[in-house]
């Protein structure tokens, strides 16, 4: 027995797998047998070789620096949640794993039966042999509005775990991490938001704007976050944005951040001035008609009809202009690259 023991504390932390008596009947036992042995001697192979050729932490830490100077890189590499905070993101982790070397992380759904899946999301040193994991349950269903949707077809399931599985790998990668190198990242890209960039701040938050358009949110709504005028806004209020427009374009909701009451109000506000507008403009057309009532003078009334009817309808496109500018704002060159991961305002 103590042989037995010894034996065991040897192994390798290899990742578990069920008993056959725990397995369902319908499951080929001899096909998952043949499974576990294939994936054990994957994971022992890969083991030898994180010791044979360990990482270079200060060459990792040289390529993790200058990638958190590209501001592409940066602009991305912030979330922020409703609620939760914010902090560094899934993008930002999986840069982190991929330079730090020697590291495997991802999903495996491990059931799936009764409307939902068990998923296991881990991450792995290979190198010092370290594992983090978590497992979750997942409802083959999507929450909306009006409660939740059931999955149509698998290809919605497998995206559905996917989104869900990838929100918790960012926690498991930067649990493996060294403090140290995560916090100077996290520094190189706050820098790299801030300063290393030649347009004035005023500008900027312009194009912040902008961006935010797309989502329905006004520069009233921004205010509102920031407790002040956009005029004012700081570096690091800037950078707080960043990882709420990042939010915003992975799927969430505007209302969460700007409540949906101001939107409602802003835009009963806009339609009651549109409406005086237009009341105010055909009040004024009579008294404007008048001279055009001599019947000797026909051509020269007609004349006189145009240039007055012309500006009214100036201030009728004029007052409807900013309405249709809020719910569908003009796409410009900055806000084409705002899709692409690098939203740098």
């Amino acid at each position: 027995m103590s042989q037995e023991l010894v034996t065991r504390e040897q192994q390798p932390n290899l990742p578990a797998f069920a008993s056959r008596s725990q397995m369902p009947t319908s499951v080929n036992a001899g096909a998952v047998a043949i499974e576990q042995e294939r994936a054990i001697a994957e994971a022992q192979g890969q083991l030898i070789l994180a010791k044979k050729f360990p990482r270079d932490l200060n060459g990792a830490h040289a390529e993790l620096m200058a990638a958190c100077k590209s501001p592409a890189f940066a602009a991305q590499a912030f979330y922020s949640v409703p609620n939760r905070g914010s902090g560094p993101s899934i993008r930002f982790a999986e840069e982190v794993a991929r330079v730090y070397g020697n590291f495997q992380y991802g999903h495996r759904e491990l059931s799936r039966g009764d409307g939902k899946s068990e998923v296991e999301v881990f991450a792995w040193d290979m190198q010092n042999n370290n594992r983090s994991t978590r497992q979750l349950t997942v409802p083959h269903a999507v929450d909306t509005k009006n409660g939740p949707k059931p999955c149509r077809d698998q290809a919605e399931v497998d995206n559905l775990i996917a989104n869900k599985a990838s929100k918790q790998i960012r926690g498991r990668i930067l649990a493996l991490m060294p403090k140290w190198l995560v916090a100077d990242a996290i520094e190189e890209c706050k820098k790299t938001l801030a300063g290393n960039n030649d347009e004035p701040l005023s500008v900027r938050v312009r194009k912040m704007t902008q961006a935010f358009a797309k989502y329905g949110v006004t520069a009233k709504h921004l205010e509102a976050y920031v407790g002040h005028s956009l005029d004012e806004v700081l570096l690091d209020e800037l950078v707080d944005l960043t990882g709420v427009f990042n939010a915003l374009k992975e799927g969430a909701a505007a209302s969460d951040y700007f409540g949906a009451g101001e939107t409602a109000e802003s835009s009963a506000e806009a339609a009651a001035d549109l409406a005086a507008t237009a009341k105010s403009a055909s009040n004024s057309k009579p008294a404007a008609r008048k001279p055009a009532a001599k019947p000797q003078e026909s051509k020269p009334a007609e004349e006189e009809r145009k240039p007055v009817e012309e500006p009214a309808a100036e201030v009728t496109e004029t007052q409807s202009q900013p309405e249709t500018e809020q719910s569908e704002p003009e796409q410009t060159a900055d806000d084409t690259s705002q899709d692409d991961g690098g939203d740098l305002f």
